[in-house]
């Protein structure tokens, strides 16, 4: 196998890897979390009205209640969980449940409530009945009984409707009831729907982000809502993975107490989540220095070494063809590596330090509650930029138009960081006078810069399915490592002129 060949199939299997590792970074969502995002996605079927608004065709939604009025408005968004299910049972040939299936399981979810509100329900008005609602109506999916796993209290509701068929307590058939296949699929469609929420790292149990569908059933004219996130500790952190209680949850941490420690200064949400996100980046990228430091050193003498380097392989002309001139040439050049105290692989031993370091705050960022909730310029940065830009509501709302010059940017600032080297190579090398083409001189700058444009086009791929987030500290982060490279190539050149190079 050709060595370019290699070079691109290694440079594949990277960003199939980096992909890959991306995911490993452990959900810091808990099933009480879990349910009340799927609440979100599933207020149920009843639009709640008091005695006061309600329409004509209103229905009393508790028997003997002249307060409480509900209104039957069944999804059909796809952003919703009984949209969705709907359309994908539709397709799949699955008979669909009656709109009287759903009103019943609405009102055990209010029953249940206004159990736990210690409300009555004979007499409790329309706000007390809505708020009870919020604070509770995520028991549709969750169960407060020790050892109970998510979806075990839709399960008994539903257990409940079937119950009730029997002993007449409810006016349902057999006929209004779903099918096993809707309900499992549904089950599918809802754990699918909030999969890509991982925002739940957070250190103050409250309201965070932007979930749901537009125009839910709560009587609420706003389109997405908060919803309540416990808080976690670091032993939590310690069980969901090692890595995640030795880096994640500190960066995560670490967030969450600079963006809630800027908004209680005064300043505004999405500004405080910029804020948050550069001392981050200038701290994970200063502690990556302290620890990479010999190895940084050591490129920067390479650069400085490449006139050695040119005149050594400018003497074996042949090296790539003549074993010879090959053995020669990399006898001088370790020879000059020994004497100047480099290592070759520094380069490589840094990518490997800094890879789970990258990952870890890719997994950190991704997970803050935070960086959920607020927006600057219109844009969430819990959004992965491709997916605000590819909705066509968003550039109407101006957070695509922010998205596209936060991923230009990012894309810009990373390309320069990751070329500024080599062109400060390519400059040391023409002060050397060329004796003649050099095969393994030119075969050798080839592989570096395609592995150079698989290392940009890997970055700039996943920086477009990032969170936007993480789009802001890739970008900081390249104008940190191009500081990084102008300063130590100043020092690095200022060292040199005094040996009298």
């Amino acid at each position: 196998m050709k060595k370019r060949t290699k070079l691109s199939l290694g440079g594949l299997a990277l960003v199939a890897g980096a992909l890959l590792l991306s995911s490993c970074t452990a959900s810091f969502c808990s099933n009480l979390d879990k349910a009340h995002i799927l609440y979100a996605f599933d207020y149920g079927v009843c639009d709640y009205y008091d005695a006061e608004h309600k329409p004509e065709e209103a229905i009393r939604a508790i028997e003997g209640n002249d307060n409480i009025w509900y209104v039957i408005n069944v999804p059909s968004n796809a952003g919703s969980g009984i949209g969705k299910t709907k359309s994908d049972a539709i397709k799949s040939g699955f008979a669909l449940p009656s709109n009287n299936y759903y009103v019943e399981l609405d009102k055990l979810v209010l029953t249940n409530a206004l159990k736990e509100s210690k409300l009555d329900a004979s007499t409790v008005k329309f706000d007390e009945a809505i708020q009870a609602l919020d604070n509770y109506g995520y028991l549709k999916f969750y169960s407060n009984t020790d050892g109970a796993k998510l979806w075990d209290n839709w399960t008994n509701l539903n257990q409940e409707i079937k119950d009730g068929i029997k002993n007449g307590t409810n006016s349902l058939t057999l006929d209004d009831l779903p099918s096993n296949d809707y309900l499992k699929l549904y089950q599918k469609d809802m754990n699918s729907l909030i999969a890509s929420y991982r925002s739940c790292l957070s250190i103050n149990t409250d309201d965070y982000g932007f979930y749901g569908y537009a125009n839910g059933a709560h009587y609420r004219s706003d389109d997405k809502v908060k919803v309540e996130i416990e808080a976690k500790g670091w032993g939590y952190a310690w069980k969901r993975g090692f890595f995640e209680g030795l880096l994640v949850y500190p960066i995560g941490w670490l967030t969450e107490t600079l963006v809630h420690s800027f908004k209680n200064g005064g300043v505004a949400g999405g500004v405080a989540q910029l804020l948050a996100i550069f001392v981050i980046t200038f701290i994970v990228r200063s502690l990556m220095l302290v620890v990479t430091l010999k190895q940084t050193t050591g490129n920067a003498k390479m650069q400085a070494l490449q006139p050695d380097i040119a005149k050594i392989q400018n003497k074996y002309p042949n090296a790539n063809t003549n074993n010879y001139e090959k053995q020669q040439m990399a006898a001088e050049m370790q020879k000059l590596y020994k004497k100047n105290k480099i290592n070759p692989l520094s380069t490589l031993l840094v990518m490997i330090v800094q890879f789970p370091v990258f990952i870890c705050v890719w997994g950190a960022l991704q997970g803050s509650a935070s960086l959920s909730s607020d927006s600057f310029l219109g844009l969430h940065l819990s959004d992965a930029i491709n997916t605000v830009l590819f909705n066509g509501v968003n550039w109407a709302n101006g957070s695509a138009v922010t998205a596209l010059v936060l991923f230009l940017l990012m894309a810009a600032a990373q390309v320069l960081s990751i070329l500024l080297p080599q062109w400060i190579q390519k400059a040391k090398r023409k002060k050397v006078a060329q004796l003649g083409k050099n095969p393994a001189q030119n075969q050798q700058q080839n592989q570096m810069k395609m592995f150079t444009y698989i290392m940009m086009a890997m970055i700039i791929l996943m920086g477009f399915t990032l969170p936007s987030a993480m789009g802001v500290y890739w970008f900081v982060g390249a104008l940190f490592s191009i500081v990084q490279t102008l300063v130590v190539e100043k020092i690095t050149s200022s060292k040199t002129k005094k040996k009298g190079r």
